[in-house]
């Protein structure tokens, strides 16, 4: 399932809620959706931070592709 890449039709879109869908073997989380923009082309990925259900903060260090 791809994930749907909201910042295409919003580019000045902050926030959304997403589902996580898997963990990468080295540690990255695959979500159905996103603000986050990706690495790309020598273009650097977005970084922030995810909120977890519990409202823990979940620092994201570079967006990219898998």
């Amino acid at each position: 399932m791809a994930t749907d890449c909201l910042f295409r039709e919003d580019s000045y879109l902050k926030e959304c809620s997403a589902t996580v869908l898997g963990v990468t073997e080295a540690g990255g989380l695959l979500l159905d959706r996103t603000v986050f923009y990706a690495a790309s082309g020598g273009q650097p990925g977005d970084r922030g931070v995810l909120m977890s259900p519990s409202g823990d903060p979940i620092p994201i260090a570079s967006a990219s592709y898998t």
